[in-house]
């Protein structure tokens, strides 16, 4: 009988880990070691979010997997998800870096191929121009930061492990994640009224559901991987009122009426959007949701 293949994620329990211990559960050959702190919850965390395959689906905790021999148990590739949300205690953040670490080198010493760091955009900081691969990090928070860091660590740990691929993808922000168009669409139900200040904010946003996919292209592509991906809509960004101007069109068209737009221009600037055309050159994904259909599919939640 052929061993099925494995995919081990760490943070399996979080939103991004849960979509994609779906999508490989569900929809690929591959089946899931499921890492979370908390492994009793993996059931009806599959049974939440519509798992077909559940028997495909091994949760186990981080403590068992630094105890196990995770060479003999056929892992194609880890995916490293596991670490504090931005607004978490600082603690908590530091936190995340220690595990990281055990877990890089975990992952590493077990000789397991296609190793993938979940990184952020963040780590580019306030940075006007369309940030590529090359683009000098300036993290600006505790979080960024960190996530940085992280990436200082993965790449450390694989100076001793060349021959195994491995790679950091910073991620766009998805749209799920951040609470910008989940207060205005909030908003725009419940009072028919957005507030605005500002002005000179620069957004660019990715859907949660793309974020699986194009992690799956990566672990099916055929070409050998660069150290580092921007991963997102390729040199996408609107403005604070292009973004209010698209809620204020969903409720509109889910039979909120006319929706009114209160705003005070100030000097406070924000900057986002990458070029991420190294990721889809090189595994062929682009996103399937504009950024009309992930608003619309925020309000619908909201």
């Amino acid at each position: 009988m052929k061993e099925e293949k494995r995919i081990l994620i760490t943070g399996a329990g979080g939103n991004l880990g849960g979509r994609l211990t779906k999508l490989l559960a569900d929809e690929t050959e591959y089946e899931v070691i499921a890492v979370s702190s908390f492994p009793e919850k993996i059931p009806n965390m599959l049974e939440r979010i519509g798992v077909k395959n559940p028997n495909r689906v091994f949760g186990i905790s981080g403590e068992e997997m630094f105890r196990a021999d995770l060479s003999k148990i056929n892992i194609a590739g880890a995916v490293h998800f596991a670490f504090s949300r931005a607004v978490f205690p600082k603690k908590d953040i530091a936190s995340s870096l220690d595990y990281s670490l055990a877990a890089f080198r975990k992952i590493a010493d077990s000789h397991i191929q296609n190793a993938i760091y979940i990184s952020s955009q963040s780590v580019y900081g306030n940075t006007p121009e369309w940030r590529t691969e090359e683009t000098v990090p300036s993290p600006e928070s505790v979080y960024a930061m960190a996530k940085y860091a992280g990436e200082k660590l993965f790449e450390a740990v694989y100076l001793g492990h060349k021959e195994l691929q491995h790679t950091i993808l910073r991620l766009d922000i998805v749209i799920q994640s951040q609470n910008l168009v989940k207060t205005l669409c909030k908003n725009a139900k419940e009072s028919g009224k957005l507030r605005l200040r500002g002005g000179k904010q620069v957004f660019s946003y990715m859907d949660a559901d793309d974020v699986p996919y194009a992690i799956l292209a990566l672990l099916n592509g055929k070409i050998p991987w660069k150290a580092v991906y921007n991963v997102g809509p390729n040199k996408m960004r609107y403005q604070l009122m292009e973004i209010a101007g698209m809620v204020k069109e969903a409720a509109k068209a889910h039979g909120y009426g006319e929706i009114e737009i209160d705003f005070t221009e100030d000097e406070t600037a924000l900057w986002a959007g990458m070029d991420t055309g190294k990721f889809a050159a090189d595994t062929g994904w682009k996103p399937r949701y504009d950024i009309r259909q992930m608003i619309d599919r925020v309000f619908e939640v909201s």
